[in-house]
């Protein structure tokens, strides 16, 4: 079986042993492709693994054996699913393996926007706690989250953890999500209450047509001017002309996002630059424990389609 890996380096990185995939077959690896650079590889490939490298209707003309693609993602929208079911090819996905490790992050932007903790240990680097009259200084204000409202859209699992870690903050949980899931202490509530009643805002929801720049000038219109938006999803999910004027004119405080609508953002992206956007390059899911637990399921995914078996499917091929 060849076994030909599109993306790899983002995953592998210098910490992981991508060895582990030769006992299923001869591995072709590069560390990063192009869509263009897709009409140069080995098309022979009878498994693709990728994470953001798109495969399109007619990427796929190209590769003639190709019987499996696996996404090293959650979300599998690279992928022209409706294409390869057609041709008979099998989409198989990574279901949560970041969980913690994305809220965890969403958690460390909400804190840092809040305490200002590497401002402050750079200050005390440079020797201005030395140098300063007073035993204690600030350079940014300092916040608590105790009994603000923190609004999540999307109660899957990185959204309910997420909210756990908030609520050991002693924040009160409110949600929008396809349906009422009845959780305890979690009121579920409309997108209109959600937005005009929030201190916070996170986005744990994924990137659908339904979704699709859901944050636009409507919702920042409702927030309220001291609240702030997360989003640790999908780029696409935020308009972002429309949030760059948001936080320009005061609409909103800020935003902290680790991801945007292309990757990498052009040098003249709208958000980049804005003081009150804080920006993080798409890191929430990059753990080494999430990324070895990638690699885990891809592996068993790999080895049950060699014994004829699918799992973690996401079509159903002719």
């Amino acid at each position: 079986m060849k076994i030909l890996i599109l993306d790899g380096y983002t995953l592998f990185q210098n910490d992981i042993d991508r060895s582990i995939f030769e006992k299923y077959g001869e591995i072709m690896f590069r560390d990063r492709t192009s869509r263009e650079e897709l009409k140069q590889v080995d098309h022979s490939a009878e498994v693709i693994i990728t994470n953001k490298c798109p495969l399109s209707a007619d990427d796929l003309t190209l590769f003639s054996n190709l019987k499996l693609i696996l996404v090293s993602a959650t979300g599998y929208n690279i992928v022209d699913v409706n294409a390869c079911s057609k041709k008979g090819i099998h989409v198989c996905n990574v279901p949560n393996y970041g969980t913690f490790s994305v809220a965890q992050h969403a958690l460390a932007m909400l804190l840092n926007y809040s305490n200002q903790i590497d401002l402050h240990e750079k200050s005390v680097k440079r020797g201005e706690w030395s140098t300063n009259k007073d035993w204690s200084y600030t350079l940014s204000p300092i916040q608590e989250w105790h009994g603000k409202t923190l609004g999540i859209i999307g109660m899957g699992n990185i959204g309910q953890a997420f909210a756990t870690m908030a609520e050991s903050l002693g924040m009160q949980i409110m949600y929008h999500h396809t349906k009422d899931l009845k959780l305890a202490n979690r009121k579920f509530v409309s997108i209109h209450e959600l937005a005009t009643t929030s201190d916070v805002v996170s986005l744990h929801c994924p990137l659908t047509t339904k979704t699709d720049k859901m944050i636009n000038s409507e919702f920042l219109s409702l927030m309220k001017k001291s609240a702030i938006i997360i989003n640790t999803s999908r780029g696409g999910l935020i308009h972002s002309l429309d949030l760059k004027s948001a936080l320009i004119s005061g609409q909103i405080k800020a935003a902290l996002l680790d991801v945007l609508e292309v990757e990498p953002p052009a040098v003249d992206h709208p958000l980049i630059g804005i003081h009150q956007a804080i920006i993080t390059p798409h890191i929430a899911w990059i753990s080494f424990e999430a990324r070895k637990r990638i690699l885990t399921s891809l592996e068993n995914t790999l080895k049950l389609f060699g014994e004829g078996k699918i799992v973690n499917g996401v079509n159903s091929p002719i």
